[in-house]
């Protein structure tokens, strides 16, 4: 009698284990790639908010409240700056990948 070959049940295992490494991997894979979707989100809107604070920091009034929604990286984001004491408050609000709501607010001091 020859074997050269696997049997029923050497086949069955391998199979089992390959199964239960890509049923753990896929997931962790899924995960990784939402959240570094979710930094990058992040980092560009930060930078957006940053960007659109400039014009409020450089103006002469420092009576400055305004409201917008602009599209950021194919996303609703909702600017908000108000002034607080002696600093601008801008505000970035948006809904992030995992559906939740994410807000981001950086300060800045008005130019004399």
């Amino acid at each position: 009698m020859k074997a050269n070959g696997f049997t029923l049940i050497e086949v069955i295992v391998a199979s089992a284990i390959l199964m239960s490494v890509i049923t753990t991997i896929v997931p962790i894979i899924s995960t990784l790639n939402k959240e570094q979707q979710r930094l990058s989100d992040r980092r560009i809107i930060v930078h957006t908010l940053h960007d659109e604070m400039q014009p409020f920091l450089w103006s002469a009034t420092s009576e400055t409240s305004s409201k917008f929604t602009k599209n950021v990286n194919d996303q609703q984001v909702a600017f908000q700056f108000a002034n607080e004491d002696h600093y601008l408050k801008g505000c970035a609000i948006w809904q992030n990948v995992k559906y939740a709501e994410e807000t981001i607010c950086l300060y800045g001091i008005h130019a004399s």
